[in-house]
């Protein structure tokens, strides 16, 4: 058995350590297509195994309505040269698969047939790339080259396609937004969601859920918890441990009792009573915080609760009825075909409408009423009771407790919403946003349980949080994964100033938001412009599935053959091919941005800076310009030669920054979503004339009668 053999065969994973290269053991000769080597064993019965060709691997347009692609896959198809070669077991299945009557010498041929004789040019990988400009030229035995053609066409397609809509996410998130890929469990399968982890990596995303990819990749692996490890909580009697020792003195101190203390003190805070928090939410985040107590970010929108219903039937009814009279406003809403979730139930569609809230996500599920266990202040008396092991510190941050709520605001929970303005004035919390979506209703037709909806979970984080504090540890944050992120992103984090003013803790501002949950880059885009306070977007199915644009298209076209130039005729001009082997620059204006693209000849010399160049455009006479050019770039670098590697493999951090850096090179005008104004490649005068020439020469001439 040969090394790939063996590999493929090791139940342990698909991919092979090759030393400083993470080899896939999927990616070998026979990933292609049939007709590959059906051509392989005409090209060699027509006895054309001396032939010497050139094709071109490019793409016609740009993906997701844009103006720019990053190239990514070139390491995959470099790693795939260097192991080429067809196993005993590919050659015993290709007997048995080829019609009968195929010679076996062709067999031996495919036998010793390696990719030594193939040079590879390539333009760097993470440098963004044009429609029509060759992002990967293959020279080399037409037999060997044309069998390579599926393969490398399948590294690249999806790689470039993957790290371009990750840039895209980045420059709508901005540079100061984490981005995180959770997508695994929605990618088009096993490799599919480690190719998407590596990726959005090269694309400008800042870690991954997928723990293989960040073993083999070494991408920073990041995650919180699910639903479920909430939900697997009823009560705070399930904890089988609450205690926990202060990271620097090591006393043991009781997490839950804090917890319970500081929850008590935060319901008056806050004017969120006890009774309406989950008790099976707050043992979990207690049991997820003793576990990790420098790590913990919890999931705080599992339970949407919601204060008894007001006494003022009428103004219930008034909003039912101003709801349904309400148009929903879909200036900055997600097209239908985007929708990224349904509503649950009549009374948050409501509460949508009265905030004229431009909704990006669906409502959290409501707290069952089986799982609303106890009153906090009883609780803390029995645990008092029953608990006898604090500390001095434990003690203290209790005593600290007593004193801050003497001082703090006392808000009856009869207070009606506008004597709460000065607390969560929705004004307040989305005090930068001038958008409708944050704009207060008036108070007359506002039922308490809008104002009281997710904070279940703000409540009991925020207890944990300063328990944890008290022993001397920092909570992370939070995530939330459902509702509308711009208002709740908001309404978190003037939670978190308002607590850690209130109990002296400066760091509690600064709290971590995560937002999850079908997020796209409409609905970035959209949050961006209401104002929220997201750190974090964990991004899944979108990104990992390109669902705006499945495919990249890219194309392997044959474009000389022992040294005469190839041309493909089409009637859809898109589909005409460039002919002959070429080079490729970038001209650069005096302010550093990239200007054009030029394709010339191989015998023709490179443009030189300061030096007028006619530019053409490849089929339209009327199209040119002439460029005087800052800078030159000479786009291709050959990669491969002589059977081994020719320059340094980059690393995928090198790989990563080179796409920021290639980026900045473009104007803004032509990186922007809406509208982006189209790069340019020309060619030169010499090929648009070669072109054109040999174009006559192939096209059929009709007849008329």
């Amino acid at each position: 058995m040969s090394d790939r053999e063996l590999s493929c065969s090791n139940t342990a994973g698909q991919f092979m350590d090759r030393g400083r290269m993470n080899q896939n053991g999927v990616v070998q000769p026979l990933l292609t297509d049939l007709y590959q080597i059906t051509m392989a064993y005409a090209y060699w019965k027509s006895g054309k195994t001396d032939d010497h060709a050139v094709f071109d691997l490019f793409f016609r347009t740009n993906p997701f309505h844009g103006e720019f692609t990053i190239f990514a896959g070139l390491d995959e198809c470099l790693k795939f040269l260097d192991s080429f070669h067809y196993s005993d077991s590919d050659i015993e299945y290709l007997k048995q698969t080829l019609p009968e009557g195929t010679e076996n010498d062709f067999f031996d041929y495919l036998g010793n047939l390696t990719a030594k004789d193939v040079t590879l040019y390539a333009i760097d990988e993470g440098t963004v790339a044009f429609p029509r400009v060759p992002i990967i030229k293959i020279e080399g035995p037409l037999i060997i080259v044309q069998l390579l053609e599926t393969t490398l066409l399948t590294l690249v397609n999806y790689a470039s396609l993957m790290a371009t809509n990750a840039a895209r996410y980045r420059m709508v998130a901005g540079k100061h937004v984490n981005l995180l890929e959770f997508g695994l469990r929605r990618a088009q399968g096993p490799d599919g969601g480690l190719s998407a982890s590596k990726y959005s990596y090269v694309g400008g995303f800042d870690g991954t859920s997928n723990v293989l990819a960040g073993k083999l990749f070494n991408i920073p692996v990041k995650g919180t918890h699910a639903h479920a490890y909430i939900t697997s909580f009823s009560g705070i009697g399930e904890l089988k441990t609450r205690l926990l020792k202060h990271k620097t003195t090591g006393v043991t101190g009781d997490l839950l009792e804090l917890a319970v203390q500081y929850r008590q003190a935060l319901s008056q805070l806050l004017d969120v009573s006890t009774e309406e928090s989950s008790e099976g939410e707050l043992a979990a985040m207690v049991s997820y915080a003793i576990a990790f107590p420098d790590g913990f970010m919890a999931l705080v929108d599992t339970y949407d609760v919601k204060s008894k219903k007001p006494k003022n039937d009428k103004n219930i009814e008034n909003l039912k009825l101003s709801a349904t009279k309400t148009k929903p406003n879909n200036r900055l809403a997600t097209p239908p075909s985007k929708s990224i979730d349904v509503q649950k139930n009549q009374r948050q569609q409501q509460q949508k409408n009265v905030y004229n809230t431009k909704l990006t996500n669906g409502i959290s599920p409501a707290l069952h009423p089986s799982q609303m266990n106890g009153n906090a202040s009883s609780e803390c008396n029995a645990l008092k009771r029953s608990h006898t092991n604090g500390n001095s510190n434990h003690k203290s941050g209790i005593n600290g407790l007593k004193t801050a709520n003497t001082t703090s605001t006392q808000l009856s929970p009869s207070s009606s919403p506008s004597s709460l303005s000065s607390n969560f004035n929705i004004r307040n919390i989305c005090k930068e946003n001038n958008s409708q979506s944050c704009q207060s209703p008036s108070s007359s037709v506002l039922p308490k349980y809008v104002e009281k909806s997710y904070r279940s979970g703000l409540l009991n984080f925020s207890a944990v949080a300063l328990a944890l504090n008290d022993l001397g540890y920092r909570a992370v944050g939070v995530r939330i994964d459902s509702g509308d992120l711009a208002y709740l992103s908001c309404l978190a984090r003037e939670t978190f100033e308002r607590v850690g003013e209130h109990f002296k803790v400066p760091w509690f501002s600064k709290l971590t938001i995560v937002a999850s949950n079908d997020i796209n880059e409409d609905t970035i885009l959209s949050l961006n412009e209401q104002g929220h306070k997201i750190d974090c977007f964990g991004i899944g199915t979108h990104l990992v599935t390109c669902q705006r644009q499945p495919a990249l298209g890219c194309v392997y076209k044959l474009v000389e053959i022992n040294g005469q130039p190839r041309i493909k005729l089409s009637q859809d001009v898109e589909k005409v091919t460039m002919p002959g082997h070429k080079n490729a620059y970038r001209l650069y204006s005096a302010d550093g941005h990239a200007l054009i693209d030029l394709l010339q000849k191989v015998t023709e010399p490179p443009p030189v800076v300061g030096q007028k160049v006619l530019c053409r455009h490849p089929f339209q006479e009327s199209k040119r310009a002439y460029v005087i050019p800052s800078h030159v770039e000479s786009l291709y670098k050959i990669y491969w030669q002589n059977g081994k590697i020719c320059q340094p493999l980059s690393s995928l951090e090198q790989v990563r920054e080179r796409v920021q850096m290639s980026l900045k090179t473009l104007r803004n005008d032509h990186k922007r979503t809406l509208n982006p104004t189209p790069y340019k490649v020309s060619v030169s005068d010499n090929l648009y004339n070669f072109i054109h020439d040999l174009w006559l020469q192939n096209a059929p001439i009709g007849e008329l009668s």
